[in-house]
């Protein structure tokens, strides 16, 4: 891994950290103090009052996730134009990439669907992910690679995703659920980012 790699895992973690933190505090907050505040046009205190305040943890939540999704994918089409394009296989990239903007449109147009609906999408991406860490932990012990840490994330992710599912009917306990497996992922980031690694040669 190399320092620039550190960096980004580390400001990832602590990305996941924040996230977690408010995603709890939101969930947690009450918003009855902007119902019952005074000197408000009519209007806007209609619009407090009807607005589903409990459904803005789900909207950080894809707003940040969408973000994010954006992000790596110009970063997979960047990187395609300047380097991959050139290489066997790079081809892949790019089609990874506009796999990526598609998927940060989705999610960011799915902010006016029900709630379970949402927490439906969520959960089904942090499982995907603790897939593609399984597949992945395998593929690197096929080469001898380190594979046990990836195996555990990937692992306890899906099992995170299986009890957040198994509670989907009551949202807001599911909040917490996802944001104690981005906790999980903050705290495997940084323990991978000071585990010494080795060097695989292929003979």
């Amino acid at each position: 891994m190399t320092l620039w790699q550190k960096i980004g895992n580390i400001l990832a973690a602590l990305g996941l950290i924040l996230l977690g933190a408010v995603l709890i505090y939101t969930n947690r907050f009450d918003y009855s103090v902007f119902i019952k505040l005074e000197g408000l046009d009519a209007e806007t205190a209609e619009f407090l009052k009807t607005f589903d305040f409990h459904n803005i943890p789900y909207y950080i939540v894809l707003t940040v996730l969408s973000c994010a999704l954006l992000f790596h994918g110009l970063h997979l089409i960047i990187f395609y134009f300047t380097m991959a394009r050139h290489m066997n296989g790079g081809r892949s990239m790019l089609y990874r990439g506009v796999l990526f903007i598609d998927l940060a449109i989705l999610t960011f147009s799915i902010q006016s669907v029900p709630v379970t609906y949402i927490m439906a999408y969520l959960i089904g991406l942090l499982a995907f992910s603790g897939a593609i860490d399984v597949f992945g932990a395998l593929d690197a012990r096929k080469i001898h690679g380190h594979w046990k840490l990836k195996m555990i994330r990937g692992l306890v992710t899906i099992a995170f995703a299986i009890y957040a599912f198994m509670n989907l009917n009551t949202p807001e306990y599911c909040v917490y659920i996802y944001s104690a497996s981005l906790f999980y992922n903050a705290l495997m980031r940084i323990i991978s980012v000071f585990r010494h690694n080795d060097i695989v040669t292929i003979q």
